[in-house]
Formats: C-alpha cells, sequence, structure tokens
C-alpha cells in the first residue's frame, strides 16, 4: 500500500485529500482499532463469566463488529480548523478570497475563494474579509459572513477585524498591488500577524504564498526572477515576520497554480526540506489540501512546497520521508 486516500462524509470526491506513504494514517487508524480491539477483548471476557457458550458467542461477535467499525467512525470526523474552541468566535478568518474585482491570478476562482467553498460546505463557521463594499456584497451573496470592509494595509483595520472574529485559524493569501501600484504582500499579511499575536489565545495561521520565496528563491530562472520579484520579495518579508512573531503557523507555498476550473486530480502533497524541487498543482487540489493541514508539533512552523506529484521536477528524486502526511479526519 502506498498511499491512502482519506475521505469525510462532509466532502464531494473531488474535495477528498490525497497522501503519499499511508504510515501516519494507517498508525493513527491503527491506534483506534486496536483501542477498539482491546474493549472488544474486555467484553469477552466480562461476557463470559456465568452465561452459556452461545450467550459469549452472541457477545463476541458484537463486540469483534464494534472494533472494526470503530476505524470507520474515525474517519466521520471533521478537520480541526472546523472547530473554534470555547472564547473563540468564527473558526476560520479568511484574507484574499477572490471576488469579480481580484485582478491576481485565478480572480473569482483563486485559491482563497476555493478554500473558502469548501469550508462552508463542511459547515465552518467562516469569516471573511472585503477589500470594498462591492465585493462585501458579493461575498454575502454566495453565503459567507463578511468580517469588515477595508483594507489590510491599516494596521487598525487588521486589529479591527481580527478582534471583532476573534478567530481560531486565519488563513491569508492576499496579494496584489494597491491604488498607488505598490505591493500589498509584506505589509497587509505582516499587520494581519501582529493584531493576531495580540489577540490571547492567539489564533494559529496558514499563510499560502509561492514557490519561489524564502529559500526556494535561487532556484528560480532568471525569466521568472524578473517578471515575480517584487511579488516574491514581498511575501518573504511577510513570511520572516511571521516565523519570528512565535505565532503557532505553517508557511504553504504552492508551485504554478492551474486553472481553479479544472477538476482535482487528488494527487497533491506537500514537500519539507527541498527548495529545489519545484512544478504545478491545480487550485482545487491545493484548497482540499488545506482543510487538512496537520497540527502536530513537529509541523508548526514549516514552511511546505505544494505541489502535484505528476507535476513536480526533482532531481534527486523525492524520498518518501520528505512528505509530509496530511492529517486523518479528527486530528
Amino acid at each position: 500500500l502506498t498511499r491512502l486516500e482519506l475521505f469525510s462524509p462532509f466532502m464531494g470526491p473531488s474535495q477528498g485529500p490525497a497522501t503519499t506513504g499511508a504510515a501516519a494514517s494507517a498508525t493513527s487508524e491503527g491506534r483506534t482499532c486496536g483501542r477498539a480491539c482491546a474493549h472488544a477483548l474486555c467484553a469477552m471476557r466480562r461476557s463470559a463469566r456465568g452465561r452459556s457458550a452461545a450467550a459469549v458467542v452472541v457477545a463476541a461477535v458484537a463486540a469483534l463488529g464494534a472494533a472494526l467499525w470503530a476505524p470507520w467512525v474515525a474517519r466521520s470526523a471533521p478537520p480541526l480548523l472546523l472547530v473554534a474552541p470555547t472564547g473563540q468566535g468564527a473558526a476560520v478568518l479568511l484574507a484574499g478570497v477572490g471576488t469579480a474585482a481580484t485582478t491576481t491570478p485565478g480572480g473569482r476562482r483563486n485559491v482563497g475563494r476555493l478554500f473558502a467553498e469548501q469550508l462552508a460546505q463542511m459547515g465552518a463557521s467562516v469569516a471573511v474579509v472585503a477589500r470594498s463594499e462591492a465585493a462585501a456584497e458579493e461575498l454575502r451573496a454566495a453565503g459567507f459572513a463578511v468580517a469588515g470592509v477595508g483594507d489590510l494595509m491599516d494596521p487598525a483595520f487588521a486589529s479591527k477585524v481580527v478582534m471583532a472574529t476573534k478567530p481560531a485559524t486565519i488563513f491569508t493569501a492576499v496579494g496584489g498591488k494597491d491604488s498607488s501600484g505598490g505591493r500589498v504582500d509584506g505589509i497587509a499579511n505582516i499587520n494581519l500577524f501582529k493584531a493576531a499575536a495580540a489577540l490571547k489565545p492567539s489564533p494559529h495561521i496558514v499563510f499560502v504564498t509561492s514557490w519561489g520565496c524564502g529559500e526556494t528563491y535561487e532556484f528560480l530562472n532568471e525569466q521568472t526572477k524578473n517578471i515575480l520579484g517584487p511579488a516574491l520579495k514581498a511575501k518573504t518579508e511577510a513570511e520572516e515576520f511571521l516565523r519570528g512573531s512565535g505565532l503557532n503557523h505553517m508557511i504553504v507555498r504552492p508551485g504554478g497554480l492551474v486553472s481553479g476550473d479544472e477538476p482535482a486530480t487528488r494527487k497533491g502533497i506537500l514537500i519539507r526540506d527541498r527548495p529545489d524541487i519545484g512544478g504545478s498543482i491545480r487550485r482545487q487540489d491545493l484548497a482540499g489540501m488545506l482543510l487538512w493541514l496537520p497540527r502536530r508539533p513537529d509541523t508548526n512552523g514549516l514552511a511546505l512546497t505544494a505541489l502535484d506529484r505528476d507535476m513536480l521536477r526533482a532531481e534527486p528524486p523525492l524520498k518518501d520521508e520528505e512528505v509530509v502526511e496530511l492529517s486523518a479526519p479528527g486530528d
């Protein structure tokens, strides 16, 4: 078994995440099954006391059935990011959600919008940031709660929306230019992170940037550096601030993004410690993977490259230990 695909009944077939290397998920499921089998054995022992052989067999069959069913019950749990802990408001605050006026790649079908749609379909408590009243009206018509209308380049506005929503998770893919042509990728995101650090308890941050940021920049060709250099450097500035903020976070750097109208392949993977590996991924796959980002101590603070396994360039070849497993439902 080289791949385990995890599904939740809240998700359609095209939304299920695909992970490579079944070890982590199989181990989690094995622990669930193991605990259930232990309970089954105890039930059998209790049933044997003073009961007929037939009654013992019935109890054993019932207990074994419960043991075998337990892993499938565990699969039905939603991802952790859908749950807002006591004392916090919205489960997720999203910034960088595409609308008709979005001019960055992907437009209305950018990763932020696709991610928001999947969260809403799963019943999450979601609030979004809108840059204009027109964008807010469009987002409300699509069924999203609007946390605020304004410019995240204004630190006061960033603080206002974070304090008002008290989110458990902040997702941001903010990028582009302001009305004067200046990049917003750095300052707008840094304003969000400063506001998050001031909130107690502080939210978990998911920051979607791009392959080419940070230590991956040196692996770009000169043409790409000339075209995307300013945006990548601004995003890198925000990444560096987040890393030094003390906030629990994960940085996701997708490769070249394929149209949001293309169906998911469910072959997306997250790669660590290999800044040299580039490639592409479909927006639908990336949005689905974001639902199941792991929140283990060993993954906190990582910057991961998100690629489609069939669209990556790796020399030397990718190793199993360089692939980070997505979380299982309920993790």
